[in-house]
């Protein structure tokens, strides 16, 4: 196998042997080359280490994508994305591009590494493990169409609500920094902030970011973190004001999602439910200590 990094491919190149990779896979996940771009700079993924395999003959085999941060003084890497062309599926091949994908971590001074699997993806999650990754929580993404009911929409707390800009959770003791990669502040730069206040102490907050139509019409309100203060009693009540203002803005038309919550927040799990949201996707979270 001939192993480049995804830096010596042209973009078109790159976009080919994503779509190839995930040929066939569980949700569509097509990529225009626009689309691509976009995700590679949202995500903050690197193109100089990730890597691309193909056979001797010049046949794309399949590809992973990486991304890095640095969290709490540790470097975190991210697996974005590992696909494998169907013709090489099932032949060992996913789990030599795992493995020399690893090497690359050390070589970039890794200290953990983390990625989603859908759970339905059996076969992805026990190549994982193979190579040393460790599932550390159930994520769900759960939707709602049109208004929430009345719970949701009345104001019956004493806490004073502050919207800001996502970065701002990130100093609080117990915001949650190891959480999906896409669900950290950093992948949702664009989006805001929602911090609960009770007597000067910030007692909740919540990560999301708003959707509009090229027409400026509001479609979706996209939910990231929804967490309480561990200590505290009254979380239901927090997460109940931190979520009303997060889906305020929603109008009739408009969709509400969640993006991989964590199942051991179950506080909010049952919120969500008892608010009408249904679960439309579970993925696992996995951790790979280096």
């Amino acid at each position: 196998m001939i192993v480049k990094k995804m830096s010596e491919l042209s973009v078109e190149s790159a976009v080919a042997l994503w779509n190839l990779g995930f040929e066939g896979y569980l949700i569509n996940s097509t990529l225009t080359v626009d689309r691509f771009l976009a995700r590679a700079v949202a995500e903050g993924l690197a193109f100089e280490h990730s890597l691309a395999m193909y056979d001797e003959q010049g046949e794309p085999v399949g590809l992973v994508m990486n991304g890095f941060r640095t969290i709490a003084g540790r470097k975190i890497a991210w697996n974005g994305g590992t696909g494998i062309a169907p013709a090489f599926r099932g032949q060992g091949f996913g789990r030599q591009l795992m493995e020399r994908n690893l090497e690359l971590y050390r070589e970039q001074g890794v200290d953990a590494a983390l990625l989603e699997a859908l759970i339905q993806n059996n076969a992805a999650i026990r190549l994982y493990q193979k190579v040393g990754y460790e599932i550390t929580e159930r994520l769900v993404g759960l939707q709602h169409e049109g208004a929430l009911n009345a719970e949701a929409q009345q104001a019956n707390h004493t806490y004073t609500v502050k919207r800001g800009r996502p970065v701002e959770v990130s100093r609080l003791s117990f915001y949650n920094a190891m959480s999906a990669w896409q669900t950290q502040w950093n992948s949702i730069k664009d989006g805001e902030s929602v911090m609960i206040t009770d007597d000067a102490s910030v007692v909740g907050y919540a990560l999301f970011k708003c959707v509009y139509a090229e027409d400026g019409s509001l479609t979706t309100v996209v939910l990231y973190q929804c967490e309480a203060a561990p200590e505290r009693r009254d979380k239901r009540e927090i997460l109940l004001a931190a979520l009303r203002e997060v889906f305020a803005q929603g109008e009739a038309s408009s969709k509400q999602l969640t993006m991989n919550i964590r199942q051991t927040n179950h506080e909010l799990q049952e919120l969500l439910v008892s608010l009408g949201f249904t679960p439309f996707v579970e993925q696992v979270h996995m951790l790979r200590q280096l």
